[in-house]
């Protein structure tokens, strides 16, 4: 380009800058200009001045969101260093025009600027950092981490930190591993959470659910309590669409922190997060719409499927950032010395509660991640008895919000004594008999004594079967467990199997058996509770339907998780096998289940019962079942001492019998 070009076509950028920003001004025509002709100056004083004016240009910084400006800056460099980079034959090297762009951010540009500047040299060379030179790079990373440390030291929020955590998340994967080792990890952290979750930038401490919430469309008008909100537009958020590198970024930098104090301020962010989010859902009418439903026809449609990817992108962030928590937690000696570490568990648990109104969406057992923080939480928190009844009580349903003995109306609700039950039944071991009277009791009840076919309290009326039968285990809770047992025995019954699927079914009969035999605590106080439960089970099979399989239990389709916060998509569930066994089956499978856990005593005049079940069986894929599962059950799962009885049973009649062949 002529030397007369060049001028006239940075005259035009200069005047496209200088220009006031109008609804018309279209910023990413002003950036692709800018950096075409950046990268095409040969005068380094030239360079500099569009430098200059470019970080200072009123055309992108008078704008609405001071990060999307920033964001616009960064690219201007980015992509004329890329194309500087790509042409060699220039009277100005390529070191000398980085020279010339770093000279144009001098001190009369805030100094937050520079990052914006420094980290946009170099995310050009992310692809091939061959080009350019050690010292101009050294020389980079010293200034921008230099800019960074000061202002994530001395300012936790504000545009001048966002600008700054925007440049450090775009270069930190192309730092040298000694320019990383001289961030300020504890700073970054407590800078970095807050604008994730919690700064307009981000998250918004949940409040774009209000806003999505008072833009949703009624019948063809909108309600004008304010402007539209655009889903559309709120992902196109820099923190928002980048927030995978963000969690990362924050994930790397609480591990190399490690701090008490770090920990305790990631946790109140996600704490704050999570508790405003859950309370603001709950509050709006988005938890009752169907998948497809429209929240905005202005200016893109958008559904509510939408929605819940970015509940879940939330999510997901969130949980990266925890699983770096818990592996500090599991690493820490000096954590666990000064004893906090179940107190941060407890928190994290908390946090996944509130949470969880989003995770029981995502299919959570294929989200190795999520996973591994909460059963490592759990681990935790056991090891602790008086810290376990604690997180039980926090966790335990507000009786001044659902009176006592009640089902919430609301799902979000619902959810949460979901959440509950289920990490109560890891939890309850450690639980007192006081506790588990007071609370446990009140919280579970409803489900049994209201079963229902309604696909949200189908699994809270399993989790509180699960949790009945971990509470009649607990060696603490005989005394209890003893007064509750026969309602309990009889709402079993009751349940199946309209309301208790047939895998629940034959669990809670092989429990029950197996807690109320000796040695345990149980058969102390009554030492014929397993023979009195099995001839009610006697009872159910001679009046059990065996001619019609069991209608198999399906849970509701979920929706499909999104991908994984590694870009992977989960693995997918396996699917349930359809049951084709029928009532009396199940019934005779129940006891053949229950026969390793029976009294020696008592084994021998069951195996004769339960034999004679499976010979009168005339169905021929119910016989070969159960016969089936009678030989899995003395040749395999028998100990020592069950088998001697066993063995000789078997080849002294027992065969003939099982087989159905006349003496």
């Amino acid at each position: 380009m002529t030397s007369t070009g060049s001028a006239h076509l940075l005259t035009a950028i200069l005047q496209s800058l200088q220009a006031p920003a109008g609804r018309n001004t279209n910023i990413r025509t002003i950036v692709n200009n800018t950096a075409v002709t950046l990268s095409r100056l040969t005068n380094p004083l030239n360079v500099s001045l569009l430098t200059t004016q470019s970080l200072a240009a009123p055309a992108i910084w008078n704008n609405p969101s001071p990060l999307s400006a920033s964001q616009a800056v960064f690219d201007i460099f980015r992509l004329s260093t890329q194309e500087r980079a790509r042409e060699s034959n220039r009277a100005l090297s390529l070191n000398e025009w980085i020279d010339a762009v770093v000279t144009g951010a001098d001190a009369r540009v805030p100094r937050w600027k520079h990052a914006l500047v420094s980290s946009g040299i170099l995310a050009a060379f992310e692809a091939d950092d061959a080009r350019l030179p050690f010292t101009t790079r050294t020389n980079l990373e010293a200034h921008l981490l230099e800019v960074v440390n000061f202002h994530f030291e001395f300012s936790t929020s504000g545009i001048e930190t966002h600008a700054c955590i925007l440049a450090i998340s775009n270069a930190y994967r192309l730092l040298s591993e000694d320019s990383r080792y001289m961030l300020n990890y504890p700073a970054l952290t407590g800078a970095l959470l807050p604008a994730m979750f919690l700064s307009p930038e981000g998250y918004q401490t949940g409040d774009f659910l209000r806003q999505i919430d008072r833009s949703v469309p009624i019948g063809q008008q909108k309600m004008a309590v304010v402007p539209s909100f655009s889903l559309k537009d709120f992902l196109t958020h820099p923190f928002v669409a980048n927030m995978g590198a963000l969690a990362k970024l924050a994930a790397t930098s609480m591990a190399s922190s490690g701090e008490t104090e770090t920990i305790n301020g990631a946790l109140s962010v996600l704490a704050t997060y999570s508790r405003s989010l859950v309370s603001i859902w709950r509050e709006t009418g988005l938890s009752t719409l169907p998948d497809d439903a429209t929240i905005s026809h202005d200016p893109v449609q958008t559904n509510t499927a939408q929605l819940w990817h970015v509940l879940k992108s939330s999510l997901f962030s969130a949980v990266v950032v925890l699983e770096s928590i818990v592996r500090i937690l599991l690493q820490s000696h000096q954590i666990a010395r000064n004893n906090e570490v179940h107190t941060f568990a407890s928190q994290i648990l908390c946090i996944l509660r509130d949470f969880y109104f989003i995770t029981h969406r995502t299919n959570p057992a294929a989200f190795g991640t999520y996973m591994f923080v909460y059963h490592a939480c759990v681990d935790i928190v056991m090891s602790n008895p008086a810290q376990a009844e604690s997180l039980a009580a926090q966790l335990a349903p507000i009786q001044d919000q659902i009176p006592a003995g009640t089902i919430p109306a609301h799902p979000t609700d619902i959810l949460r004594d979901l959440y509950f039950l289920n990490t109560l039944e890891y939890l309850v071991i450690s639980c007192s008999p006081r506790f588990c009277t007071t609370i446990v009791s009140p919280s579970l009840t409803p489900y049994l004594t209201s079963p229902s076919i309604t696909p949200i309290l189908r699994e809270p009326f399993e989790s509180a079967h699960s949790l009945m039968l971990a509470m009649i285990g607990c060696p603490q809770l005989v005394e209890s467990s003893y007064k509750i047992l026969p309602g309990y025995i009889e709402s079993v019954f009751a349940a199946y199997p309209l309301f208790l699927s047939t895998r629940q079914f034959r669990l809670a009969m092989a429990s029950l058996i197996k807690f109320t035999s000796p040695p345990t605590a149980l058969s102390g106080i009554q030492r014929d509770l397993p023979d009195i439960i099995l001839e009610m089970l006697c009872a159910r099979i001679e009046a059990a339907d065996s001619r019609y399989p069991v209608k198999a239990y399906k849970p509701p389709s979920s929706v499909p998780a999104d991908a994984t916060p590694d870009g992977s998509a989960p693995a997918a569930a396996e699917p349930q096998a359809e049951e084709e066994f029928t009532e009396r089956d199940v019934c005779i499978l129940s006891m053949l289940d229950s026969l390793p856990f029976m009294e020696e005593a008592a084994l021998e005049r069951w195996l004769d019962i339960a034999a004679g079940y499976v010979g009168k069986t005339t169905k021929g894929d119910s016989r070969e079942a159960l016969r089936g599962r009678f030989w899995d059950v003395i040749s395999g799962e028998l100990d020592v001492g069950r088998s001697q009885l066993a063995i000789p049973w078997w080849s002294e009649g027992g065969r003939e019998v099982v087989l159905g062949i006349s003496a």
